[in-house]
């Protein structure tokens, strides 16, 4: 029997990979420091865990059919307007299990076969396979480092066709930290007039943030028509294994989704959205998690930094360092052997990337300066070859 071709071609995720291979390595006996995974260290809120706790006591462990309960998407839609500046009623929001299952159902929705979907690169290393998942065309757009990884309509335009259908932004970014200006906003508002190009828009990282709110474009006149805008709990809330995440935009593009949605995932755990409720309102615990870390960042960053022939970039929101290695080879792979730390290859992020590596600094303090220690060893010694 053939397999679906576009479900054979797609590649693994690099990260998921990884961390798998972080545990295997810990389990038989290796000393292994895991940098690869995009997994907060901290536990979840006690609130949350307790409102979860107490909903599965009473009872509530049924069905909740439909786009998520509506407490929640009405407690979202509040937290997308004050936050974020963002417009939904809570009939044009879908709570999905987790924000990765959220882009698929937009990409799957508003794609057909042999669309192209631009996605500037580097970039998360599961929007390509997703577009390939749904037979869709990814195409990369390369942005340029020494311009910041700065998003321009000029440039966009080089890789726009006829068949172009969607643009993936993704801010902060994954992996480069970097967050979308209100200058990049308008640029991106340029390109897209006249279009017919559906924005997603990815804000997953938008609570770990270092230089202030984050930028939405669907706050925008001219683009909240045209844009879907993902986000969940994961991340800001140290909720990663809960999965839960939800996407929210104009109801023509919600209301397809759902067909989708409902013929495939029916509703998500009641008791789990009762306590994502209790979730968006625990400010105080996700500012001490963005203050340390803010504070595990500024180590870390500086501290590669001073490794001659590493060059990281100093991150603006979410917990990654995007790190520029002055030598050859499989980087991640050497560093893996011989320093005994997990980052991932620079190349899972997009075509030209190979002297990169992603590492997460979402760890505890300790592993962090156990990394350096090895990583600045390694690099010191393999320059002496």
């Amino acid at each position: 029997m053939k397999m679906n071709r576009d479900i054979e071609l797609i590649k693994d995720s690099a990260s998921v990979e990884l961390m798998i291979k972080a545990r295997e390595l810990r389990e038989s006996g290796v000393d292994i420091i895991g940098l690869a995974g995009g997994e907060p260290y901290f536990d979840t809120p006690e609130p949350i865990k307790e409102r979860a706790i107490y909903e599965l006591l009473k009872g509530n462990t049924h069905y909740a059919v439909g786009k998520g309960i509506l407490p929640l998407r009405q407690k979202i839609a509040q937290k997308l307007y004050k936050d974020n500046g963002i417009a939904v009623s809570a009939d044009e929001i879908i709570v999905t299990p987790g924000a990765k299952m959220a882009i698929y159902l937009a990409v799957r929705a508003c794609i057909n076969e042999g669309d192209e979907v631009l996605i500037p690169t580097p970039s998360w290393v599961s929007y390509t396979e997703i577009v390939r998942a749904s037979s869709g065309v990814p195409v990369e757009v390369p942005l340029n480092p020494e311009d910041n990884y700065t998003i321009m309509a000029e440039v966009l335009e080089k890789y726009v066709t006829s068949k172009t259908k969607m643009l993936i932004l993704c801010s902060p970014n994954n992996p480069t930290g970097r967050m979308i200006s209100e200058k990049e906003i308008q640029e991106i508002i340029r390109f897209v007039k006249g279009k017919d190009i559906v924005i997603l828009s990815d804000e997953i990282y938008e609570k770990i943030s270092y230089i202030g709110n984050n930028v939405s474009p669907a706050s925008y006149q001219q683009l909240k028509d045209c844009t879907l805008t993902v986000n969940g709990f994961s991340k800001a809330y140290a909720m990663t294994g809960w999965r839960l995440g939800y996407i929210a935009g104009p109801a023509k593009y919600i209301n397809t989704m759902n067909k989708l949605y409902t013929h495939t995932i029916t509703g998500t755990p009641p008791f789990v959205q009762e306590a994502a409720v209790v979730a968006l309102d625990c400010e105080d615990e996700v500012e001490m998690m963005q203050r340390e870390y803010q504070r595990r960042r500024d180590f870390f960053v500086h501290a590669l930094n001073e490794i001659p022939g590493v060059q990281a970039l100093v991150p603006e929101g979410a917990f990654y360092a995007w790190c520029h290695f002055d030598m050859q080879g499989d980087i991640a792979q050497i560093l893996l052997e011989n320093a005994r730390v997990i980052g991932v290859p620079g190349k899972a992020y997009g075509s030209g990337y190979e002297q990169f590596v992603r590492f997460s600094f979402a760890n505890e303090m300790k592993d962090l300066e156990e990394a350096v220690r090895r990583i600045r060893f390694e690099i010191k010694n393999s320059s002496k070859v």
